[in-house]
This record gives structure tokens, C-alpha cells and sequence, in this order.
């Protein structure tokens, strides 16, 4: 008894010694944590610290790398934000407030940017200040990446802060509103349209002359400046040459629409013709309710267009005279296209806008918000904020130093808005960082 008893303690002790070794190398020893690689200490530490120089996986989604400029220009108009700076001021954006439904509502616009900027000489400046230099290949490449984000930007728009720098504008610009208007013309001369809309004219020339570009023409071999609002509408001096596009009702709807650049005509027949800008005289430019103004026709705070019109409806034997101290110009050319900005692209409704070449380049991407009237039965009843993408896709004669002007769209319906834009407007220009480090 005493033996079998011992037999029996030592297959327990046996068995017991297996199971402790299955134990120890089984489940119910969880094994030692293994110290994190110094990769993926780096990756925990960008993700704690909204570094962005690691590759992003998101749902699926996987981003080339996006690396940090080691420094950032600075200079007289622009400051660059912070990423932290950057991802707040992008969730202020509303594309609905400049009535787009989708990021994706932005391609056609910025290919038309971008084929404007690839024509452009790749490795001169776009932009030159002091301390800052932008190159047209760089505002290229920011084009460029960004329409490689608008798929994506409706899911995830944070991408537009990780891999683009927000450059501030150290002033406000000020922001004016314009639009297509629609005239009432023909495309012949008949009762009712009696007032010449001008093609542009042989004689007109364009080139350096003592070290400016400008518009002229050549008199007896001499370089002149070419004729004023004056020589045409109060001496004709155009007319009889067949320059004749079409016949206005009104004078002075030809004249505002010189001021916006581009026109629409409602011919007689109820059908549509547009008239888009095809060169100016080159003499500078005065407000026709400012020219009022200064000689005590019209009181401060009641010189827009419709004061304008309502002066004159009452004095219409000054109205030649008064618009002829407007020396500036404008010619145009008939076309079924629509309305072209500076670019030579068409416009875009609440996205594109008119600068300084010197302020921004032509074609480059912005983020701006500003306040706009909020219209109700053709008027103006309030104010409502647009905050959203813009594009620099125009140019202007009044448009000179901290202005923008903002394009609201074709006919008379956003008459109201565009003529009644008035504000500072908080603009951001963004650069890719990939552009900033290999530029």
C-alpha cells in the first residue's frame, strides 16, 4: 500500500512538472510586450504632435508623403499660418454659401487656372516681393495637387491644411462685387438702337513704348495716345469704319457695361448674344457717380448706378459730356462663349476674382471670407457670409493695390448683390508644401 501510494505521488509530481511547462510557454502566460521600433516611436509621436511628415492612411486611403518646409517665406503682404492655423481657418469654409455642392464642383475652374499658369514661363516669378518669391512652376504644382485632392475633399478636407501652407494677407483686402449685365441691343442699326457698341479697331496697338506697356496708335509716324471716351462718343471719331458690333437703347448701359468688362445683349427677337472684353484705350479710369459727385450733382452715400440713372433721366443733355470725363474705354468682341477673365477662360460664378497681378498671381488658389447683401424681390435686404475656394482669374483697370473683386454671375438678377459689395475681405493664399520645397 505504501509503495502504490508512492508510484502514485510521483506520476503527480510528473504531471504536474508537464503542465507547468505547457503553462509557461502557452496562453495563460501573456508574453512580454516587445519595445516599439524607433519607426514606429516616430509615428506615434507625429500623430501626437500633428507632425505631417509621415505617410496618412485613412479609410483606405493612402497619400504620398508630405514633408515640412524646413523655413517659410515671410514678407510685406503674406505671413504662413500654422497647420494648427491652417486646419481652423478650413473648417470655416462653406462651399454651399457660394452655392457649390460638392469640392468636386471646382475642377473645370482650377484646369482653367492651370492651363493658364503651364503657359506661363515655368521658372520666372509669378509673384516677387521682399522675402518672398513664388515661381509659376510652384502656384503649377499647388494647382496641380490640389485637383489630385478634390476627390477626396468632401470625405476628408483636412487635406487641404496637412498639405498646403495658408499665407495671410497682413491687410484686408477690400472687396467689390461685379457681374455680367444684360442690354438691350441690336445687331443692326434701327429706331430704338442708336448707340454704337465698338469692336476693337485697326489702329489700336499694344506694346513698350519709353519703357511701359501700353495701348496706342501711330499718326503720321508719331506714337500717340489712343483717342478718349471723349473722341468717340462726343466727336465720333470711330464712326463710319464698319466697327459697329451691335446698337444699344441706352448709352449708359454701354457705358457700365464697359465698367464690368463683358456684356450679354437681349436683341429684339428675345434671343441672346454676349459681348466679351477685347481691348480698352489704355486712358485711366473714373466713377461716373464719383464724377457726379465732385461737382456737386449727386450727395455722398447715392452715387451708384441706379442714382446715376436717375440724374440723368432728368439732365440727359449732360450725359455725354459727364461720361466723356471717364476717359477710359472699352472694346469688345461678339462671341457665343461665355463670359472670360483675364486668363482667357471663362469665369466662375462666386469662385473667381479679379486682382492685382502684383497682389496675386493670375490663376493661383485662394481661401477667402466676406460679407455679401443677401437679396430679396431685386434688392438688397442684408448681409450674409460666403466663406469658400476662390480663384485669381481676372484683371481690372480700378482693380489696383489691396482690392479684389469678386464675379457673381450673368443677368440682372445679381445686379443687386454685385453692385452692392463693399467689404474687407479675410483672403488666404495656399501654396502646396511640396511646391514651397522643391520650388
Amino acid at each position: 500500500m505504501y509503495a502504490g501510494n508512492l508510484v502514485r505521488l510521483l506520476l503527480l509530481a510528473v504531471c504536474l512538472a508537464m503542465l507547468s511547462a505547457c503553462l509557461k510557454n502557452g496562453s495563460f502566460f501573456p508574453a512580454k510586450a516587445e519595445s516599439p521600433s524607433v519607426q514606429e516611436k516616430e509615428v506615434s509621436k507625429a500623430e501626437a504632435s500633428g507632425s505631417l511628415d509621415q505617410p496618412r492612411v485613412t479609410d483606405g486611403l493612402t497619400l504620398k508623403t508630405v514633408h515640412e518646409p524646413e523655413s517659410l517665406p515671410v514678407c510685406d503682404l503674406f505671413f504662413p499660418l500654422s497647420n494648427h492655423e491652417g486646419l481652423e481657418n478650413l473648417t470655416r469654409i462653406d462651399l454651399a454659401s457660394q452655392g457649390l455642392g460638392s469640392w468636386t464642383a471646382l475642377e473645370d475652374p482650377v484646369q482653367r487656372s492651370l492651363e493658364y499658369a503651364l503657359n506661363m514661363p515655368q521658372s520666372k516669378p509669378a509673384l516677387t516681393r521682399p522675402g518672398m518669391s513664388l515661381t509659376w512652376a510652384q502656384v503649377v504644382q499647388s494647382l496641380e495637387e490640389f485637383l489630385d485632392l478634390l476627390p477626396h475633399l468632401d470625405k476628408y478636407p483636412e487635406l487641404l491644411a496637412r498639405r498646403f501652407v495658408w499665407f495671410g494677407m497682413r491687410n484686408k483686402p477690400l472687396m467689390t462685387g461685379y457681374y455680367t449685365p444684360e442690354i438691350e441691343a441690336s445687331l443692326t442699326r434701327q429706331p430704338g438702337y442708336e448707340f454704337p457698341i465698338y469692336g476693337v479697331p485697326a489702329d489700336l496697338r499694344y506694346g513698350r513704348v519709353r519703357g511701359r506697356d501700353r495701348f496706342y496708335r501711330v499718326e503720321q509716324g508719331r506714337v500717340r495716345p489712343y483717342y478718349k471716351r471723349g473722341d468717340m462718343d462726343v466727336r465720333h471719331v470711330l464712326a463710319g469704319r464698319g466697327l459697329e458690333i451691335a446698337w444699344a437703347k441706352d448709352p449708359l448701359d454701354v457705358f457700365y457695361m464697359q465698367v464690368e468688362g463683358c456684356g450679354r445683349l437681349r436683341l429684339p427677337d428675345g434671343t441672346t448674344r454676349n459681348v466679351l472684353y477685347g481691348a480698352k484705350n489704355g486712358h485711366g479710369f473714373r466713377s461716373l457717380g464719383r464724377i457726379l459727385h465732385s461737382k456737386g450733382l449727386l450727395p455722398k452715400g447715392r452715387l451708384s448706378k441706379g442714382h446715376v440713372k436717375e440724374y440723368f433721366s432728368k439732365h440727359p443733355e449732360k450725359m455725354f459730356q459727364l461720361m466723356a470725363e471717364n476717359r477710359s474705354y472699352v472694346f469688345f468682341r461678339l462671341e457665343d462663349a461665355p463670359p472670360e477673365g483675364t486668363i482667357g477662360k471663362p469665369l466662375t460664378p462666386m469662385v473667381s476674382l479679379a486682382t492685382d497681378r502684383e497682389l496675386l498671381p493670375l490663376g493661383s488658389l485662394l481661401a477667402f471670407e466676406a460679407e455679401i447683401p443677401q437679396t430679396k424681390n431685386g434688392r438688397a435686404v442684408g448681409k450674409r457670409k460666403v466663406a469658400g475656394i476662390g480663384l485669381a482669374q481676372d484683371t481690372g483697370t480700378a482693380i489696383r493695390g489691396s482690392r479684389l473683386d469678386y464675379y457673381i454671375g450673368e443677368g440682372n438678377l445679381v445686379e443687386p448683390i454685385a453692385n452692392n459689395i463693399m467689404t474687407e475681405a479675410t483672403v488666404y493664399l495656399l501654396i502646396s508644401k511640396e511646391a514651397l520645397i522643391n520650388g
